[in-house]
């Protein structure tokens, strides 16, 4: 007989991402509304609406002391990279802007060293566990914010535009609060779906994280990403993915920990490291890889194989 937690883990994922899209259609709206521009929406609205899912879970693994948002969180930002850019580069090479890669992209790697530091911090105090308490949440939270208000000072030199349907405020309002509802709902079913996946069979949480979890919640990051590449919308298949990362620790991590210290294991650092290094080839390719600016498909490929390597090694190591 399948126990109900399984039932509510799948169930769990088609709320969320319904949930997000209702989300992110009424935050839209309602920035239309109040004039944002077309590129600060595709950047920032797309990015972090792409990353409710994440948010979710992050929120109520942390609420019970779970290790499976941390786990999710670091995952995802590798399957961003290596799986999601790589696999995007062979539709048509990724055209990066100049703003982007010597901006964001260190922003982006800044984010996930001074999150990776505030977690492990603890292993100098002698704790025997990693975490972030709500003062370095507080911390992370002003970091992105400097990052959002940066990006509203910056002006819009591209012409990708994100396709916004713009409804009354009072629908705006209600889409919102529909999508805050089942972000909270689908988050919390696939928390305790993961744990008794995990218990079934015998593996640790952290691994469902890295994968399963990170795969189902990539869903609206491969749709946007996916889209935007084969109509050569560049900006917002790139930004989705700068955006979702910079989000993934400045963000989730220090809104969760506002709400509740995270807690994970300190075998959770090689995944951080490896992901800070992820990071640092992206960056290392736009910058001074064979086409400037530009993630090839050559490039791409050497992505998807290092993705494969990694979840290998997740395997092995259980």
């Amino acid at each position: 007989m399948i126990e109900l937690p399984l039932v509510l883990f799948v169930l769990g994922f088609v709320v969320l991402v319904k949930g997000a899209q209702y989300l992110v259609s009424g935050a839209s709206s309602l920035a239309r509304l109040f004039g944002l521009s077309p590129w600060f929406i595709g950047v920032v609205l797309v990015g972090i609406g792409t990353s409710i899912p994440e948010l979710s879970i992050t929120m109520a693994a942390s609420a019970r002391g779970d290790e499976v948002g941390v786990a999710l969180l670091a995952g995802s930002s590798v399957m961003n990279i290596l799986l999601i850019l790589g696999a995007a580069s062979l539709i048509r090479p990724l055209v990066f802007r100049r703003e982007w890669v010597m901006i964001d992209l260190p922003f982006g790697i800044l984010a996930l060293l001074l999150a990776m530091l505030f977690l492990f911090v603890s292993v100098l105090e002698g704790e025997t566990t990693a975490g972030i308490s709500r003062g370095e949440g507080f911390a992370l939270l002003a970091c992105m914010f400097v990052w959002i208000l940066a990006l509203l000072r910056r002006k819009s030199t591209h012409g990708d535009e994100v396709d916004t349907k713009v409804f009354s405020w009072f629908a705006s309002f209600v889409l919102v609060c529909i999508g805050f509802i089942g972000v909270l709902v689908g988050g919390q079913w696939i928390v305790d779906g993961a744990e008794t996946i995990a218990t079934m069979a015998g593996v640790s949480a952290s691994l469902i994280g890295l994968t399963i979890l990170a795969f189902g919640t990539a869903i609206p990051n491969f749709i946007v990403t996916f889209v935007a590449a084969a109509r050569g919308h560049m900006g917002i298949a790139i930004g989705s993915i700068v955006g979702s990362n910079i989000f993934y620790f400045f963000g989730i991590m220090g809104f969760a920990a506002v709400i509740e210290p995270i807690a994970a294991p300190y075998s959770l650092l090689a995944d951080l490291v490896f992901a800070s290094m992820v990071a640092l080839l992206l960056f290392l390719f736009a910058r001074f890889g064979s086409a400037r600016f530009t993630l090839t498909r050559g490039e791409g490929i050497l992505f998807l194989l290092l993705y494969a390597a990694y979840v290998a090694f997740l395997i092995v190591r259980g």
